[in-house]
């Protein structure tokens, strides 16, 4: 039995992800705690999303040094020696004659191969980078995959879309490690409070400069322990998912539907912005997650918000033309969120996106329904890919004329800076790119009905 240190239990994790399939970010939720120093808790974090992010290049670099294939070994010495290469090539703080050694140790629970990692990561840490890539000109599509470690399918995608300059930089912004953005809770606090009482409480705070509610902060450990997080006083939310709110810019009052809602952090900040006055109805098909949003909207203190079980496509009990306010946040490939989900890249596959956007697009109908003259409608995702996106909008657009695309360049919180960004929010959409913009990957579109459909 592997012991359960840091390093020890980043191995026990990994496996579970190859073999089971588990999720690397509920691993570590449930695991984490177990360890007592926070500096052991943010190390096992590093490990196990630097080890997945990163998996392909690692094993690239591992197998010049092997005379069997990865697969032939164990699952756990495959997990000790990436880590070990993980440790020598991108941890700096990390002596490599100390990785190579606890690695040792670790496999020492596999007697057979303790030799032969120490060996191969000894030879790691000797040729460092010097790595025969393949030539990125004659061929680009395996040199993006190898050196930075994404599916050929996706770099594929992206190439034909930006060109290899730009799809090198999205590669690299997906590999580094995803800052921590929360939101404010303004009906309990207001911003600069919040980052006075982070402060006091040993938290490295600096002020979002895109949302007023925003917050990047470091050097926190566990939050849940956190006496302003217990207190509602904030919510985990990244910069681009806090835009939606502000866009969608629903009133006190007003009578509003998320139609795809858990876990909840769109519903709590739309009800934020109503000033806890009005109706938020917040649907989901899952009743386990509609205990999510009720856990969290209690926890901030939010008491507009009514969760509805449902499938988004049907909205059961929702009236034609009653809503001031839609939000259509639909379930979507996820690759704007690459950077934050360190397995969700080897999770996807190029058919399972091309089955999505049939979903999107009657979810997207059905809650459009919903919305009454003169009322918006917001489409978002937290995606790159153009069939979820703007060609989903489009052939919305061509099928549904009353709905008029409105100009998002006064709507969003702050100003936009690139050409490329003000032409698309003239049109009513925006597509955020983590290497563009520094947020995690997102689109959003937004509407206003102008008249009953003839």
């Amino acid at each position: 039995m592997i012991k359960e240190t840091a390093r020890g239990m980043a191995v026990h994790m990994l496996t579970r992800v190859e073999v089971e399939g588990a999720y690397a970010n509920l691993l570590l939720q449930k695991n984490i705690p177990r360890l007592t120093d926070s500096r052991d808790r943010q190390f096992v974090t590093l490990l196990v999303n630097g080890t997945l992010k990163n998996r392909l290049t690692l094993d690239y670099a591992l197998r010049r040094h092997l005379s069997k294939p990865m697969s032939s070994l164990p699952h756990e010495v495959r997990a000790i020696l990436r880590i070990g290469a993980f440790q020598v090539l991108y941890v700096d703080k990390v002596p490599s004659a100390v990785a190579i050694n606890e690695s040792v140790e670790l496999a020492k629970e596999f007697p057979k191969f303790t030799g032969l990692v120490n060996v191969v990561l000894r030879k790691v840490m000797e040729k460092g980078w010097d790595i025969p890539w393949p030539d990125s000109k004659r061929e680009p599509v395996r040199y993006l995959s190898v050196r930075y470690s994404h599916p050929e399918w996706m770099i594929q995608r992206w190439l034909k879309r930006w060109g290899i300059e730009e799809t090198e930089a999205l590669c690299k912004a997906n590999n580094e490690p995803a800052q921590t953005w929360i939101r404010t809770n303004t009906l309990k606090i207001s911003r600069e409070g919040l980052s006075k009482r982070l402060s006091e409480e040993g938290i490295a705070v600096e002020l979002g400069q895109r949302v007023p509610e925003s917050l990047k902060i470091q050097d926190f450990g566990a939050l849940g322990q956190l006496g302003s997080f217990q207190e509602g006083l904030f919510t985990v939310q990244d910069e681009s998912s806090q835009l939606v709110a502000h866009v969608l810019d629903p009133k006190p009052g007003q009578f509003v539907l998320d139609a795809c809602s858990a876990p909840g952090g769109k519903s709590t900040h739309l009800a934020q912005l109503m000033q806890n006055e009005g109706e938020v109805l917040a649907f989901d098909i899952h009743d386990h997650k509609l205990e999510l949003i009720e856990q969290l909207a209690q926890k901030l203190g939010i008491t507009i918000i009514h969760p509805q079980l449902g499938d988004a496509r049907d909205l059961p009990g929702i009236r034609l033309g009653s809503q001031d306010r839609v939000l259509v946040d639909v379930p979507c490939s996820g690759l704007g969120v690459l950077r934050r989900r360190a397995d969700l890249r080897w999770q996807k596959e190029e058919q399972g996106l091309m089955e999505l956007p049939s979903l999107q697009f009657a979810i997207l109908e059905r809650a459009a329904s919903c919305v009454k003259e003169g009322g918006i409608l917001v489409y978002s995702t937290c995606t790159t890919e153009p069939e979820e996106n703007f060609e989903l909008v489009k052939k919305f657009r061509s099928v549904h004329p009353e709905f008029e695309p409105v100009d998002l360049v006064d709507t969003l919180p702050y100003t936009l800076k690139d050409s490329r960004d003000i032409k698309q929010a003239g049109k009513g959409m925006l597509q955020i790119l983590p290497h563009r913009h520094g947020m995690d990957g997102f689109f959003l579109a937004k509407f206003r009905r102008s008249a009953q459909r003839v």
